[in-house]
């Protein structure tokens, strides 16, 4: 009976994760840090494993995108999302730069405390966003076409490693690198640029923003890796009422028939 119970309850579980992976992202406030960085700058291989745990303990509140420019990461994804920046900002800058919400922000290793009170000023101003949601279902990103603006998809890809072959400042891989980009607008145009295609670890970034460059209006980001921790969590947690309902099938004792006769 034990037995019973926990496959029971496991089977449902698995299908309720199933279902975590056709829910609906919706726009929040959070704020959009994109970096242009490359595999050869020494400035970046000491900033990038900072950047790392700084996208950890912001969380939600802010997505970082690494655009690589000039080295083997460079791709189609990369190239546009750089052009559309310059449609408000055409100047050449080297790397690593930060463009926090659409603004170029600060320069160099050092740059990080002005890309703080950047975050922090647009976390105090940033208006409530349109409702706008990205489903994921089976791999394949669905947005709808927006009222205004463009909807712009970047895909990033996590630890993605280094060929062996190139001139490598840092370690042997890269994290949140812009490896695809899907953008809608308002009349339904669309275009695609690099590989969409989700990888083993990957973030997918959804911005609303104007199509001559700027403030974004809302942006979400969703990970693969938030969906393993939550995937574990949810499994341990019904293992062990499992394994508790199971334990008092086995040894609650049973009534004994007998005594009610005799009665």
């Amino acid at each position: 009976m034990a037995i019973l119970v926990l496959a029971l309850c496991l089977t449902p579980a698995t299908t309720a994760l199933a279902e975590e992976n056709v829910d609906k992202h919706w726009l929040q406030r959070t704020i959009v840090v994109e970096e242009r960085t490359a595999i050869d700058c020494p400035s970046c291989a000491e900033i990038d494993p900072e950047l790392t745990m700084v996208a950890k303990s912001h969380g939600a509140r802010t997505a970082i995108v690494g655009i690589h420019v000039g080295d083997s990461f460079e791709n189609d994804a990369s190239l546009a999302r750089i052009a559309y920046q310059m449609q408000s900002d055409n100047t050449t800058y080297g790397t690593p730069t930060f463009f926090v919400d659409g603004m170029k922000t600060a320069e160099g290793y050092d740059a990080w405390s002005d890309v703080q009170k950047r975050i922090l000023l647009q976390e105090s101003t940033r208006l409530a966003p349109e409702e706008i949601a990205m489903s994921l279902v089976d791999d394949e990103i669905v947005i709808p076409s927006p009222e205004f603006g463009q909807l712009t998809i970047m895909v990033l890809e996590h630890e993605k490693e280094v060929p062996p072959d190139v001139e490598n400042m840092g370690e042997d891989d890269r994290d949140r690198v812009l490896v695809g980009m899907k953008v809608v607008n308002s009349s339904g145009n669309i275009s695609v640029y690099g590989n969409m295609n989700l990888t083993d670890s990957w973030s997918v970034v959804l911005v609303h923003e104007p199509e001559e460059g700027g403030e974004p209006y809302g942006v979400v980001e969703v990970s693969n890796r938030e969906f393993e921790e939550i995937k574990d969590n949810h499994l341990l947690a019904i293992l062990a009422i499992c394994i508790f309902l199971g334990a008092l099938l086995v040894f609650v004792p049973k009534s004994n028939p007998r005594f009610a006769e005799e009665e």
